[in-house]
């Protein structure tokens, strides 16, 4: 694999990509195109991300059936979000054209080169573009890919020094393993992909082989609250936390609406007061885990503190899509309970009456944490759930969003209902309750409704 890629990653090469406005996907396409590559692609859903893309430079194929007959191309790439059915999948293997996971070729690129990768169950993507942005700032000028737009630059990928590489890894479907990073950022475990999964256990397995790839050169940086990881980390990794102990904590956190402060510590010792810009209990954590990271990679904290206050955060992290004072928009990517829990809390310290539309993601994390979801609700006045966006999984079992809806309703929530995507906008438009903040929450398309429920209330109420 490591001599065909050295020969296929190299100006003038023809590549193309299956899925190529998948986040991870298009990211790298911005790479290969970088590096001289003749980049081209095809996705089956048509985004803002793709008219960027071609903007670019970048070919977008309208079908499956002119990619070998009129680009030619010398290799493909595709991601786990792509049937092993798809036609150009099945002709590039009669064809003997060369086939690659993303992974392979992310991967490839990172570990013959200085890496710093971060991975977790949650929080990956605002630490991954944290770090993007602070290293950049500070002058390094890395590589970067991340698994969503770094709200400063407006990208998911920055073109930088190819010898320097930050990379959001993915755990969902194992691939963090074809990775061998010098510095690894782990910032949880959770119950979470069991659809791939046997179960925890499985999760953890995985995870302490990944622990275990990185350089005997490089460090592991993890956050011991979290009992699974602190479980399974390598002797020498470095700590991050709420607990005292750990060798980079915080203390008199004060959360503040969109902004928060907190004293900093380094093995015990007051080192500064930090502000961010970015809300909640778990982006001070995230921060946290984002200063322990430079640190061990070898930063100055006058290079990089200075700038904390100016990271705006990730795309569809808390990402406000309408801020006025009679209505907050938020769009996050949050489909997990953990995740769930922890946007709503943030959202809650805004001191207004909560809506939250929720779009669970996969019938199989359905089926599997219902029941977790029961409580995460407890933050929101009002409760709308949407149908499950499947995401390409079958449902074999005719899971459906009543699950979700049965378990928040047995926890005594006052306010929930499912509702019909085409009803949901009339309905908040309608139904407002005076100072208001609407959360649009999920990992499938719902950021398409926040953005249309923001498009129509400024339109209608806009003077």
């Amino acid at each position: 694999m490591q001599k065909e890629l050295i020969r296929l990653v190299s100006p003038g090469k023809k590549v193309f990509l299956v899925g190529i406005g998948g986040v991870g996907m298009s990211a790298l396409a911005r790479v290969l195109a970088s590096r001289g590559l003749d980049v081209s692609g095809i996705d089956s859903k048509k985004s803002q991300t793709l008219l960027k893309l071609e903007a670019e430079g970048i070919h977008i194929s309208p079908s499956e059936d002119s990619v070998f007959s009129d680009l030619a191309p010398d290799w493909i790439i595709f991601s786990s979000a792509i049937p092993k059915t798809n036609l150009t999948i099945q002709k590039a293997k009669s064809l003997g054209t060369p086939l690659y996971h993303r992974a392979e070729v992310l991967s490839f690129l990172m570990n013959q080169v200085i890496s710093l990768a971060i991975t977790g169950s949650h929080g990956k993507t605002t630490s991954a573009a944290f770090i993007s942005f602070l290293m950049t700032q500070a002058g390094l000028r890395p590589s970067c890919l991340v698994g969503g737009e770094i709200l400063n630059y407006g990208s998911n990928a920055l073109i930088g020094d190819p010898h320097l590489f930050v990379a959001e890894v993915d755990e969902s479907d194992r691939s963090q393993l074809h990775f061998a990073p010098d510095f690894a950022l782990i910032t949880n475990l959770d119950a979470e992909h069991l659809d791939v999964y046997k179960d925890l256990e499985d999760i953890k397995k995985s995870f302490r082989s990944f622990m275990d790839q990185v350089k005997t050169t490089g460090r592991v940086v993890y956050c011991v609250d979290e009992p699974h990881l602190k479980e399974i980390a390598p002797q020498g990794a470095v700590s991050y936390g709420f607990d005292a102990a750990a060798h980079f904590s915080a203390k008199e956190i004060v959360l503040d609406g969109f902004y928060s402060t907190y004293q900093l510590y380094e093995q015990g010792k007051k080192v500064d007061q930090i502000r961010l810009h970015i809300p909640g209990t778990h982006n001070v954590l995230n921060s946290l885990g984002v200063i322990a990271l430079l640190r061990t990679f070898g930063l100055n904290y006058d290079q990089f503190l200075k700038f904390m206050p100016e990271f705006r955060g990730a795309g569809r992290r808390l990402e406000v899509k309408l801020n006025r004072q009679e209505l907050l928009i938020l769009d996050d990517y949050a489909h997990h309970p953990t995740e769930v829990n922890a946007t709503l809390q943030a959202v809650h310290g805004f001191g207004k009456k909560t809506t939250v539309v929720f779009q669970p993601h996969r019938f199989s994390r359905t089926l599997h944490l219902a029941n977790e979801f029961a409580s995460v609700f407890r933050w929101a006045d009002r409760v709308i759930l949407m149908d499950i966006y499947g995401a390409g999984e079958e449902n074999p079992n005719q899971v459906h969003s009543g699950l979700i809806y049965d378990a928040v309703k047995a926890s005594g929530h006052p306010d929930v209902q499912m509702m019909p995507r085409n009803e949901i906008i009339n309905f908040l438009m309608t139904h407002r309750e005076g100072e208001e903040a609407v959360a649009f929450l999920g990992a499938g398309d719902i950021g398409e409704i926040a953005d249309e429920f923001a498009s129509r209330f400024e339109s209608a109420y806009s003077h």
